[in-house]
């Protein structure tokens, strides 16, 4: 992949971003059409989601617990690529700088675009 830098700060993006329309976009920008995001969080049921739609559902009550009310926000801390897999590490703050939450993603990219996503939170 060309630009690993900007697919990674579209990533992020589509994670923080406010504005739904945005983040639309971008999820259908990153993301295959049927892309699967997989998620397990201690203490949380699994979570899986396939396809444009559900990922950014998924990705809308995210934001709106974590961006919205609390006020938190996101940036990547690192990636590194392996031909077709990109991990991408990255950190929550809270209004005050504080670290909330750290985390990875785990891609596996088709034709430069997500196939699968898996979410590991610290």
């Amino acid at each position: 992949m060309e630009n690993l830098k900007g697919f990674v700060k579209e990533y992020i993006e589509a994670w923080s971003t406010t504005d739904l329309n945005t983040r639309r976009n971008l999820v259908k920008k990153i993301y295959e059409e049927k892309a699967i995001f997989y998620a397990s969080e201690p203490g949380d049921n699994a979570v899986i989601r396939t396809g444009w739609d559900s990922i950014f559902e998924n990705i809308t009550e995210v934001n709106s617990r974590l961006v919205v009310d609390n006020g938190f926000s996101t940036r990547d801390i690192g990636y590194l690529s392996n031909h077709n897999v990109l991990r991408v590490m990255w950190e929550m703050r809270t209004q005050n700088g504080e670290v909330a939450m750290t985390g990875m993603n785990f891609l596996i990219l088709h034709n430069y675009k997500i196939k699968y996503d898996y979410i590991f939170i610290s």
